[in-house]
Order: C-alpha cells, then sequence, then structure tokens
C-alpha cells in the first residue's frame, strides 16, 4: 500500500494522516507538520470547484484553482500515518 495520497481521491475511509508540511486551506485554516487527521469522507462543489474533506478531527477546505499546489501534489502535504 503507497504509503501517501497522490490524490484527494485516494485518501481512506478511517485512515490516520500525518501533516508531512504546513499549510493553509481556502480558509486560511492552518494545518501543522505533524498533526494527526482521520479520514471521514470527501464532498466535491462542483458549481464552486470546491472539495470539503472530512476528518473526524477537523475538516480541510480546497478550491480547484486556489489550492491547485495542494490537490495535485497531496503527497507533499499529507503521508499516512504508522498506527
Amino acid at each position: 500500500m503507497s504509503r501517501t495520497p497522490n490524490s484527494i481521491h485516494q485518501l481512506k475511509k478511517a485512515a490516520r494522516y500525518r501533516v508531512s508540511q504546513d499549510f493553509t486551506d481556502f480558509y486560511r485554516n492552518q494545518f501543522l507538520q505533524g498533526e494527526l487527521l482521520t479520514f471521514v469522507e470527501l464532498h466535491f462543489l462542483p458549481y464552486h470547484g470546491g472539495y470539503t474533506v472530512v476528518f473526524q478531527e477537523r475538516n480541510l477546505y480546497l478550491q480547484e484553482q486556489e489550492n491547485a499546489d495542494i490537490i495535485d501534489c497531496l503527497s507533499d502535504y499529507l503521508r499516512l500515518a504508522a498506527v
């Protein structure tokens, strides 16, 4: 199994991910290196071109144009956490 999701569509339900480098989402929420997040589900809002990534701990909001660097290179930001 890959240790890093290359796409937000590859996130696995109930899997825990560790933030591997600091980043900020569309609404300026900060995600800090080392933070643990447990994936729940993904929602796409086609009208706005936005994604809501639901984690148990909190949500991540990404917009296709403004956050393309994160969406296109998710493996630079999230890694599957060791159990």
